[in-house]
């Protein structure tokens, strides 16, 4: 099946448009992806932030970590207040959980990972994973910049993909409307800004079968009404069979005369 003009430049408009589509698509899921992720840690951790200044300034007032009391119920209404939250932990720079959201895993030992983040005298966030789930913290600083700990919070590894996941549906449904009505429109607008072109291909493509014709006498019908290209055109087709009957004759008289040799 043969396309017209039309349907060819139509589908390479269509073509171009889906490939810009698609890439500018794969490199802003990407980021997307990257600043969620990074709003996601920043919100969680905000709310150890917020159980961080409080441990600290119960430290400051001279109490050790292990006896502040009223920190297990912060860490538990912290984590009543928000359902993705999946467990709020404070070890002390040994790893041995002092509270726990979960308070069946107080008295337990965090992983070794977990007690990198507190070789430095740093304050600042630190990120990490357990199993499935994400790990954001803050280290427990007293005043005289002594680490005594820290407090971690975790999430879901897979609440920023569930998220992306129905965001992504929503984007494709609209990128694939978005293209078919741009290929109807586009089919539409290539069929009628290329119909004179077409008309003068057919005429030109007419002309020159009609000229070709070994009855070079057969005249060209409807070409008059085409404009002013297509009149110059059908006054070069007849000085085109001119020329060929020419070349013609020549060539016949050069084979008479070979034979007569």
């Amino acid at each position: 099946m043969s396309w017209s003009l039309a349907r060819k430049v139509s589908a390479a408009l269509i073509a171009i448009l889906v490939s810009t589509m698609m890439v500018m698509s794969l490199f802003g899921f990407f980021k997307f992806e990257e600043v969620m992720s990074s709003l996601v840690r920043s919100r969680y951790s905000f709310v150890a932030f917020t159980i961080k200044k409080k441990v600290e300034d119960s430290l400051n007032l001279g109490f050790a970590l292990r006896q502040l009391r009223q920190v297990q119920e912060t860490i538990e209404l912290e984590k009543a207040r928000d359902e993705q939250i999946q467990g709020i932990e404070i070890y002390d720079a040994r790893g041995e959980i002092l509270f726990n959201s979960d308070r069946g895993r107080i008295g337990a030992s965090v992983p070794e990972t977990w007690l990198d983040p507190l070789t430095a005298t740093s304050s600042q966030p630190f990120a990490l994973m357990d199993e499935d789930s994400n790990v954001v913290g803050l280290p427990l600083v007293n005043n005289l910049g002594k680490v005594e700990g820290a407090v971690v919070l975790l999430y879901p590894s897979g609440y920023v993909e569930r998220e992306l996941g129905a965001m992504l549906g929503r984007l494709a449904l609209e990128i694939g409307g978005l293209v078919v009505g741009f290929s109807l429109l586009t089919l539409v607008v290539a069929s009628l800004a290329l119909r004179p072109v077409r008309r003068r291909l057919a005429a030109m493509e007419a002309g020159l079968d009609r000229a070709l014709m070994k009855d070079g006498d057969v005249a060209i019908a409807g070409l008059g009404d085409l404009g002013e290209f297509d009149g110059q055109f059908d006054e070069f087709v007849g000085k085109t069979r001119e020329a060929i009957e020419h070349i013609k004759t020549s060539t016949d008289e050069v084979e008479r005369l070979d034979r007569l040799a």
